[in-house]
């Protein structure tokens, strides 16, 4: 078993010669290295190497990353803050092979994820062999189409019966929506804000009728209860209520 002084010694070394020219390598050895010594490794030693490797990623090449990830997307042995940080790069084709593969990422981790990135990494997620149910109701709830498409697909997500009821509401209610009154394309800035004064969300208006719009929100806010819908440059403004909501898409009935 290799002792602490052992380990540090050989990490330094691999520290101290980081450039940007083989460092890929170099990761690749230390990661290797990890996953020789999972059984032996004292828990400190494990959690030194991880953070060292973890450190050498920041300066790995978009390129590198990717190849990386593929190396140690489905290693139950993987270090797993190299696995999680692997899993947030904002890079989708650095992140999507862990996100849909690894055993290593915490649902702590996945929810992080969701909560934070876009829908690229929220369907590389969907497309994990097991889900649980905070996890694949988190992602059905604030995913697009392509994103509940590819749950409903997955026999391992685990799909409260409220969050399938959910789905089915939010389905019948746009297909209601889309039936009542023919609908105008258009592009326009807009604001979204609650009428008792609340936050304002910066949207894009995307086709309008009579009785609603679909707009694309800024951000991946969950506007509720009773809104107001204002132009930037034209002095109209419109009550309205959120009758669906895919990811930043949302449906508004006016009032």
């Amino acid at each position: 078993m290799p002792d602490s002084k052992t380990v540090t010694i050989a990490i330094d070394e691999l520290v101290a010669r980081r450039s940007s020219a083989g460092l890929t390598d170099k990761v690749s050895r230390l990661i290797d290295q990890f996953a020789e010594n999972a059984e032996v490794y004292t828990s400190e030693q494990a959690d030194t190497v991880d953070q060292v490797i973890a450190r050498l990623i920041a300066d790995v090449t978009p390129e590198g990353r990717m190849a990386i990830a593929e190396r140690v997307a489905g290693d139950p042995k993987a270090p797993p803050r190299v696995v999680e940080q692997l899993a947030e790069d904002d890079w989708i084709d650095v992140a999507a092979p862990v996100l849909a593969r690894s055993p290593r990422l915490s649902e702590e981790t996945l929810l992080r994820v969701i909560d934070s990135k876009g829908q690229s990494h929220l369907l590389a997620i969907s497309r994990r062999r097991a889900i649980p149910p905070a996890v694949a109701d988190t992602l059905a709830l604030r995913g697009n189409r392509a994103v509940v498409r590819a749950l409903a697909r997955n026999a391992g997500a685990q799909l409260s019966n409220e969050t399938r009821s959910l789905l089915d509401q939010r389905q019948r209610a746009r297909f209601e929506e889309l039936r009542k009154t023919p609908r105008k394309a258009v592009e326009y800035p807009a604001e979204l804000s609650r009428e008792d004064g609340g936050g304002t969300v910066r949207c894009r208006l995307i086709d309008i009728s009579k009785t609603g719009a679909k707009l694309m929100l800024a951000t991946m806010e969950r506007p509720s209860g009773p809104l107001l819908l204002s132009f930037a440059s034209a002095a109209v403004k419109r009550s309205c209520e959120p009758v669906w909501q895919d990811g930043r898409n949302i449906g508004v009935r006016f009032l």
